[in-house]
């Protein structure tokens, strides 16, 4: 295909975007789970660049979508496109009709399609660049990752069960996720994941392997966005999240029965059906102090040096927490009293626990008056980012949460917050399994708080284990005044919980509120 040519069927596929008024975009992009601007009202949307990934008779193009809001926020987000026939009404992959000389031609959604995956990963290995309208999209393998990149791919599949991002497994030895909401500057995702697999000996990670990276030259934007993170791929199971959920079900279906029949305690019951299991969580425990301890092991480069946690650092901390908590009780205060009286808030219940909550953040200060180090953490850590292998588990994502600017996900904090945030993990596996049994009897209950009990401690004797006070600099003096902070984020886990049953899922409140008393109440 000569220059024109390509110069001609790109311009085409951007006036089919563009045309009725860009309805057809913004209709398709409304429905993808990946766009974060659902409910926004949109004033503008346009094509910023666009990428020629195109291969012997394939049209391809890889996209950056500019999205405007009223009140003037903008975003950008990544989309692979390709020019292929409508495959009926049920199309679900067509976005606008190519107007051209031949007929049945649509610019369409080219997720599912694998050879746009495979030019992506061949841009890493090979390092190519490409240079679009207004930027060039740079393709960069780490030295560590050149020997597996060489190999030829022979399959792309593309995994279904993420929102904000789109990964696909080449031939289950490497694995690219698509940063679909594209933002300037360094991704936690990929720099934690070079920093492990190039700095540290820590192992429980998928080995970086590469990135794809986008550096629009007109733009005011200083650094380039990540576009793709390509890792190594791990075998497994599935994620610790459905791993847990699946032991729970079988643990109340079964467990309950059997341990009345020998007269079993609910201890007895727990130690009887969950023993591998706890062990495993252990190893998680191991895991996750290891992982803190490499983040915390050099001093260079800078972007991972450790630093003492200062008076200003805990107000600031503070302060987020507090504005948090601000915002939860006024949303719960906006409730119907039927919705209150449902969850079990009555009277002054939500100033109680905002005192309550006011108070337990003052437990913060404990890391300043100590030498307790602030360093990079996971930022998002709960069971459905730790991958379960056959005999361990791998810790996979380290983007934080996405709704955060990536400056301030990449700040460096008291790790423990990963901690508090498996914890919180833990809790709500139980809900969720006793919520989808909701006939399930007050031992029941019980049963899921005895085994709650006895997974937090193998997982923090198993963090004990390895990352102690006076050896990891990241803790306080005491384990007592570790367990103080721990609960403080916990604290804090719960209330971001809350404000997102709020708004997603209100029939599930009570579990994050739950969860808020009784941290509130522990001593």
């Amino acid at each position: 295909m000569g220059h024109a040519e390509q110069q001609a069927w790109i311009q085409q596929a951007l006036v089919a975007l563009a045309g009725q008024g860009r309805r057809p975009l913004i209709d398709f992009l409304q429905r993808q789970r990946w766009f974060g601007g659902k409910g926004k009202p949109i004033t503008d949307m346009r094509i910023a660049d666009a990428f020629d990934l195109s291969h012997g008779a394939g049209r391809r193009l890889l996209v950056m979508v500019s999205v405007e809001y009223r009140g003037g926020a903008k975003e950008q987000y990544v989309m692979p496109l390709t020019i292929r026939p409508r495959m009926g009404q049920d199309d679900a992959g067509v976005i606008a009709e190519l107007t051209s000389d031949s007929a049945n031609e649509w610019v369409c959604d080219a997720t599912r399609d694998s050879e746009t995956w495979i030019r992506l990963y061949e841009m890493v290995a090979q390092g190519r660049e490409l240079v679009g309208q207004f930027g060039c999209l740079i393709g960069r393998a780490v030295s560590q990752g050149r020997e597996e990149l060489e190999k030829p791919v022979r399959e792309a599949k593309v995994l279904s069960a993420e929102q904000s991002n789109t990964s696909v497994i080449f031939d289950r030895r490497a694995i690219v996720k698509l940063i679909r909401k594209l933002d300037a500057g360094i991704h936690p995702d990929s720099e934690v994941l070079e920093f492990l697999t190039t700095h540290t000996t820590c192992r429980d990670v998928p080995a970086l392997l590469g990135t794809i990276t986008y550096d629009n030259e007109v733009a005011d934007e200083t650094q380039p966005a990540t576009v793709a993170v390509l890792q190594r791929f791990v075998p497994n199971v599935g994620d610790g999240w459905s791993y847990t959920v699946s032991h729970l079900g079988k643990l109340l279906d079964e467990g309950g029965k059997a341990g009345s029949d020998r007269g079993d305690t609910l201890s007895d019951t727990v130690a009887a059906m969950s023993g591998p299991l706890l062990a495993q969580f252990r190893r998680l425990g191991e895991i996750t102090a290891g992982l803190h301890v490499a983040l915390a092991s050099r001093q260079e480069p800078e972007a991972f040096r450790p630093e003492p946690i200062t008076l200003q650092d805990v107000d600031l901390w503070k302060a987020g927490m507090t504005k948090q908590l601000t915002d939860v009780c006024h949303d719960l205060r906006a409730l119907q009293p039927e919705q209150q009286s449902a969850v079990g808030l009555m009277g002054d219940d939500v100033t109680g626990i905002e005192t309550a909550c006011r108070d337990r953040f003052g437990d913060l200060r404990l890391l300043a008056q100590g030498k307790a180090a602030k360093i990079r953490h996971h930022g998002d850590y709960h069971l459905g980012q730790v991958l379960k292998t056959t005999d361990s588990f791998v810790v996979i994502d380290f983007e934080g949460e996405p709704a955060r600017p990536l400056e301030e996900r990449r700040a460096k904090v008291c790790p423990l917050k990963d901690v508090g945030g498996m914890l919180r993990s833990f809790n709500y596996a139980t809900h969720a399994v006793l919520k989808q049994r909701p006939e399930m009897s007050s031992t029941a209950v019980a049963l899921m708080r005895e085994w709650e009990a006895a997974v937090r401690a193998s997982f923090f004797d198993g963090y004990s284990s390895v990352a102690r006070p006076g050896e990891a600099a990241f803790l306080p003096a005491t384990w007592e005044e570790a367990l103080q902070i721990i609960r403080v984020y916990e604290l804090d886990k719960a209330l971001y919980e809350l404000r997102y049953e709020m708004r997603n899922r209100p029939d599930w409140l009570s579990i994050p509120l739950q969860g808020i008393r009784s941290l509130v109440q522990s001593v």
